[in-house]
């Protein structure tokens, strides 16, 4: 059998270098006001049970400054005249305290490892930071992040009320635009998951549960160095694809359905985001490929146009134009629905004839027609780094949608869908029960774009094809086992 093209070859993992992250801070300290101090702090351990915590994930500004992944962090910047320094307050070395949790790094680790110009325990913040606010015009520091560190900054703040501002203002717009070894990060947790999806694709069979595929892609997540799922697993067989974030993952998978796939990695602390749908056993009906092709059609086009100037709702746009005319060809939705405008005025249109008939005969109104939102009700795109819904802005405050214009550097998801309820009555009983979405991460070039998930399949022809690779391997390893077992 002539292999498919998609595997995940290993290679030299990607990092930032130290003086990357010196050279993030840099750019922090120009963007901050003059005669300023900023106050950042990473998130706090969350208890799981009694005495256990979630797995700890600090805070992405922390690590987009820094680097730095112990708890209890806090990254200081002073912007005086004279005075620019880079403050970190950790946690103590403590020897009893390491035999249990791990070494750390302490205040010696911070100004080695990690570049601070001075370094604290947690425990001398309020002594250290009361006067750096004292001696400032203005303090940056975000309320609501850390409520363990509000209360301790407030004690020192209160008694001056300094003009209050918020760093993630500037730090989340730097985060917006990601430099050429940022993608690379991006491009090789892409990779990553990519290969995660395709052993999904391979494994996948009726009898299976959705936990099951879960577990073989977080699985290849690990064995190739990514720190964690990006986001919990998204794995919905037959009618759970029509619930958005269905992340139950227990149902058995079930012969003639599809399933879908929203799954990726994180590595060194970048996000990707992959979804991907596929038939249980390895073949699409001919209603499911209709209703894929169109998806896939939308996707696709809403890519093609991406590029400097291009602005996120036009992406969103043009996706939900070529889904409508899908939709419309396969009698889904009316002819009159061929355009939003069209769509507009039949429901304004059909509204006001049921109102003038219902009042006339003292009846309750018909039920509403179809419309593209009752199939695809939520946006085309979202910024991706280092949060899988990452920040920075989508426009102006003046502005209302996502109007901001593509440049060089930015990342974002382009994910169109199409979920049919199976209780839904006004759709033909074919296309009922089917939920699709395809996803892809995809960066703006100084020329066009750069699909960094590409190393997992969506044309029909080729999704089968790596299934039904996946299929004879898993027969062939069963016949194997078999025969060993009977030889005994």
């Amino acid at each position: 059998m002539k292999k498919t093209p998609y595997r995940f070859t290993a290679q030299k993992a990607p990092r930032l270098a130290k003086n990357f992250f010196a050279g993030r801070r840099s750019e922090f300290r120009k963007k901050m006001p003059a005669n300023s101090v900023a106050i950042i702090v990473t998130n706090p351990e969350r208890t799981r049970s009694n005495d256990t915590e979630y797995a700890y994930r600090p805070s992405s500004d922390v690590l987009y400054l820094s680097n730095f992944q112990e708890p209890e962090a806090i990254l200081v910047f002073t912007k005086f005249k004279g005075d620019n320094r880079f403050l970190m307050f950790v946690r103590p070395k403590d020897k009893m305290r390491e035999i249990w949790t791990g070494i750390r790094f302490g205040t010696d680790g911070a100004k080695a490892e990690f570049g601070a110009d001075e370094a604290h325990t947690v425990e001398e913040f309020e002594k250290v930071v009361g006067p750096l606010i004292d001696q400032a015009d203005q303090v940056l520091y975000r309320i609501g992040r850390n409520e363990h560190v509000d209360a301790r900054f407030n004690k020192i703040w209160s008694s001056s009320q300094k003009p209050l501002g918020n760093p993630e203002e500037i730090v989340h717009e730097l985060r917006l635009f990601k430099s050429a070894e940022e993608l690379a990060i991006m491009r090789h947790a892409g990779q990553i998951s990519a290969a995660a999806h395709v052993e999904a694709m391979r494994l996948s069979r009726p009898g299976l549960y959705e936990y099951q595929l879960q577990a073989s892609m977080e699985a290849v997540f690990k064995f190739n160095g990514a720190d964690y799922p990006a986001y919990t697993s998204i794995v919905g067989g037959g009618n759970n694809a029509n619930i958005l974030h269905y992340i139950e993952n227990r149902a058995e998978l079930q012969d003639g359905d599809l399933v879908l796939i929203d799954a990726a990695c994180e590595y060194q602390g970048y996000a990707s985001d992959i979804t991907r749908t596929f038939p249980v056993n390895g073949k699409f009906s001919k209603a499911q490929r209709e209703i894929y092709e169109v998806v896939l059609a939308s996707q696709l086009a809403a890519i093609k146009m991406t590029k400097p100037g291009v602005r996120l709702m036009d992406v969103h746009q043009k996706s939900s134009d070529v889904l409508r005319q899908g939709l419309v060809k396969l009698g889904i939705l009316p002819k009159s629905h061929l355009t939003a405008e069209g769509e507009q005025k039949a429901l304004a249109a059909w509204k006001k004839k049921n109102e003038k008939g219902a009042k006339a005969a003292g009846s309750k109104k018909a039920v509403e027609p179809l419309r593209l939102f009752d199939f695809f009700m939520h946006g085309t795109s979202h910024w991706i780094g280092m949060d899988v819904h990452d920040v920075g802005t989508y426009g102006t405050r003046s502005q209302k949608g996502k109007k901001r214009p593509l440049m060089a550097g930015m990342v974002f998801t382009v994910e169109p869908g199409i979920y049919i309820s199976k209780d839904e009555t006004r759709v033909p009983a074919k296309y009922r029960g089917i939920g699709i979405r395809i996803e892809d991460d995809v960066a703006v070039t100084a020329t066009g774009y750069e699909v960094l998930t590409a190393g997992v399949p969506k044309e029909v022809d080729e999704v089968e094809a790596v299934m039904a690779e996946g299929r004879a391997h898993c027969e062939h390893v069963e016949s194997v086992f078999a025969g060993t077992f009977r030889s005994r």
